[in-house]
């Protein structure tokens, strides 16, 4: 398989320019694009604010800041950003529209043997984007913040070829990400489906008054959110005990909420202008705090847990 050596990131937002940081930190030669300037200018504060904070933590030996920061280009420029790429990733806002037009763009300008990949969330790219090379296309689903946290879902199209699902996960593998193949599309892949089926619940406690956010996130941390970096949701099923879960499973006292489109709690909020930790403050207040502070927080605390994971062998 050809060795991937360039890597363009489209889209420096809030997941592409973690992508840039993370292929610049193992080594890739990275270009960053962006229509606008003051996004590629705030992505670079976001990436070089972010390195720190790995150097703080221990994560990043210093001696190798300022060269991942070396290796990002920045540009408006498509074309040049797509010069010599080998691994496209498309970052853009989730707009059907705008992935289609991009996407004939990235076919034209790159090299013929590059690979182009969607960071989509839940959109079928499969099913509008048209290009030459459908072989190369497929879906590259990160976690926020992308060079932290570590499942990457490889999606195949109907024509993704084998060698190019194997030169991705190869390549994930090698950045030392967790990658997992899914074989088609399917709305809102693994993750994501699990952790809307669990925003679908909160949403429906919250709206009805039945608990606070405090009260909430409580019982996520202190109770089962506890488990799941050892056990996750399937193997927990094995300690409960099979029969017991089967019993649970008959047990028609629990219906999920009906699906809804709206809730009234983020309505609300929205209308506040409470958009969360961008504006300050949301469900949860967060003290005039800079959103870089906020975030730093969480980051620290996010590569701390995947260490000690890391050592006791859960990641």
């Amino acid at each position: 398989m050809a060795e991937i050596r360039n890597v363009t990131i489209v889209g420096a937002g809030t997941m592409g320019h973690s992508l840039a940081q993370f292929f610049a930190q193992a080594g890739y030669s990275v270009r960053l694009n962006d229509i606008h300037e003051g996004i590629l200018a705030r992505a670079r504060e976001l990436i070089a604010s972010n390195l720190r904070t790995l150097v703080e933590t221990g994560s990043l030996d210093e001696s190798r800041q300022a060269p991942a920061l070396n290796r990002i280009q920045t540009t408006t420029n498509l074309e040049e950003a797509l010069r010599d790429a080998d691994f496209v990733i498309e970052a853009i806002i989730e707009d059907e529209a705008a992935k289609k037009g991009l996407f004939q763009r990235l076919d034209a300008l790159c090299p013929p043997d590059a690979i182009l990949a969607s960071n989509t969330s839940y959109m079928d790219i499969f099913k509008f984007v048209e290009t030459s090379r459908p072989d190369k296309v497929l879906i590259a689903h990160w976690f926020a913040p992308p060079h932290i946290v570590p499942l990457v879902e490889i999606v195949r199209g109907p024509e993704t070829s084998q060698e190019t699902v194997d030169r991705v996960k190869a390549l994930m593998i090698q950045v030392g990400k967790k990658p997992i193949v899914i074989s088609r599309f399917l709305p809102g892949f693994i993750a994501n489906r699990l952790q809307s089926a669990l925003t679908r619940e909160v949403l429906h406690l919250l709206d009805n008054g039945y608990a606070t956010p405090e009260e909430i996130d409580l019982a996520t941390k202190a109770g089962f959110g506890l488990r799941m970096p050892i056990l996750g949701v399937v193997k927990r099923m094995d300690y409960t005990g099979l029969d017991l879960t089967q019993k649970l499973i008959r047990n028609a006292a629990y219906q999920p909420p009906p699906p809804q489109t709206r809730s009234k709690t983020v309505d609300r909020l929205v209308a506040e202008g409470k958009l969360g930790v961008k504006t300050g403050g949301g469900y949860y207040e967060y003290g005039g705090r800079s959103t870089e502070e906020i975030m730093k927080e969480r980051d620290i605390k996010l590569i701390r847990l995947r260490a000690f994971l890391e050592e006791m062998g859960e990641l």
